[in-house]
């Protein structure tokens, strides 16, 4: 039988067991069988190394009632495990399942996962990169390839089918002249097979940022004006912002508890929750409790409107799940997560926000760093920035940090541009990783501390 085939069986057999166990106290129920097929590795001086080719199958069964959460999963297809979940005794799942699973495995993988059509196309980025200038002395990129099948059983027993698609690339390029070393970072990704990312501009455009780099100054320091690219600069409010209005850290006290209709930010901004995103890495039709994908509005003209939940912490709030209830695979349980954190347009141009900066940072990339998620304090990298100097962006500068809290963030957000870009990154959260998409426009927050060297 074919896999999805396979798939909606045990669906249909694990929503069939889930109205048999239900708890007395039950506030919410919801199940998931899931196939993926995932390819991961690195390609570095037009070599392979780390490559890794997994696929896997599992089937999870889960219960919110008045006092806990029950979450039971396993490796392969059972819709038993939905009774074992509530203490009940498996002994055979429903007879379609079983001549479902009767000689059922994971498929073939999608070809565009395959290592040799993949490292074709990566080769391509590497070689733009190369040829963008001779300064160009090391590429390297990560990579990520995933094909997800899954069936979700939400809490009416209603069987939704998805399959979900994933390309994330992490590209660096070292670049070397004259004794100076300077590297550049892009994070492309597309929920869809990698022909989706342009591979020569993608190459180009970060090969561009480690040239840049070679004739960067030392990196002021002091409170100073930001300017945040759109596109992968979202990760700022990403993570200093949007965490403490997860459903889970509102529960646990989040700096946002009890403040529903307060204004906690610049008017200026809007910012939503969006898992309908075309093409964004968070993307999905239904999260992974089987509740339909629809953007959820967090902060409206700087007034906080909205929390995002999966059934659990939506039930212990007295609110219906916002759709953000996300697993890294059925093995894990969910958590409530963003999905693509989106900021509004506004109505400035990039040179008018820039011109009217007398003097400050303009941070192109983003990268990692350190954040509080109950209180949004932060402290992030800027890997790829420039100085603002008399209204203009002048010379780049190496290597900084930039430290602030979420909450003073939002407040000092004094101009956003009418651009918006698309960007990718990566989430971790109790030991569960998923990709989020940050989308949005350039930004300008009015103070933060921009760390560096002297000289």
């Amino acid at each position: 039988m074919h896999p999805r085939e396979t798939l909606r069986a045990v669906g249909h057999a694990l929503a069939d067991e889930l109205r048999r166990s239900r708890p007395k106290d039950q506030l919410a129920a919801s199940g998931q069988a899931q196939s993926w097929h995932r390819t991961s590795g690195r390609l570095a001086e037009g070599r392979v190394s780390d490559i890794s080719v997994q696929w896997g199958q599992a089937t999870a069964a889960r219960y919110v009632t008045r006092d806990t959460f029950l979450h039971r999963s396993v490796s392969g297809f059972d819709p038993t495990v939905a009774r074992v979940a509530t203490g009940g005794t498996a002994t055979g799942g429903a007879p379609a399942a079983k001549r479902a699973l009767d000689g059922s495995g994971p498929g073939r993988p999608p070809a565009w996962t395959e290592p040799g059509t993949a490292l074709t196309a990566l080769r391509e980025l590497e070689q733009a990169a190369r040829d963008f200038d001779p300064a160009v002395a090391q590429v390297v990129i990560d990579f990520e390839l995933a094909e997800q099948d899954l069936c979700l059983v939400d809490t009416e027993g209603l069987v939704h089918d998805e399959t979900r698609l994933l390309s994330y690339l992490t590209v660096r390029v070292i670049a070397r002249k004259g004794g100076r070393v300077a590297t550049g970072f892009y994070t492309p990704g597309v929920s869809g097979p990698l022909s989706d990312i342009d591979m020569r501009a993608a190459g180009a455009e970060v090969a561009r940022r480690a040239v840049t780099g070679l004739s960067a100054r030392p990196a002021p320091v002091g409170r100073l004006p930001v300017v945040v690219a759109g596109g992968r600069g979202m990760v700022l409010l990403h993570e200093a912002c949007c965490h403490p209005l997860e459903g889970d850290e509102v529960l646990r006290g989040s700096v946002y508890a009890g403040r529903m209709g307060e204004a906690i930010a610049s008017p200026l901004v809007t910012l939503t929750d969006d898992p309908t995103v075309p093409g964004a890495v968070g993307s999905y039709a239904y999260d992974d409790e089987g509740v339909r994908a629809t953007p959820t509005t967090l902060i409206e003209n700087g007034v906080l409107t909205g929390w995002l939940t999966d059934q659990e912490s939506a039930a212990r709030l007295g609110l219906a799940s916002s759709g953000n209830g996300r697993c890294t695979t059925a093995l894990q349980p969910p958590q409530p997560r963003m999905t693509n954190t989106c900021l509004a347009a506004g109505t400035s141009t990039v040179d008018e926000i820039i011109a009217s900066t007398e003097y400050g940072i303009y941070a192109e990339h983003v990268g990692g760093g350190e954040v509080i998620e109950s209180t949004g304090e932060f402290t992030f990298r800027v890997t790829n920035g420039h100085l603002i100097e008399n209204g203009r962006v002048t010379d780049p500068i190496e290597e900084t940090t930039i430290t602030g809290t979420g909450t003073q963030v939002l407040r000092d957000i004094d101009a956003i541009a009418d651009d918006s870009t698309v960007g990718a990154a990566k989430c971790g959260k109790f030991g569960q990783w998923v990709t989020v998409g940050v989308v949005g426009p350039t930004l300008r927050v009015g103070s933060l501390l921009v760390g560096g060297t002297s000289r």
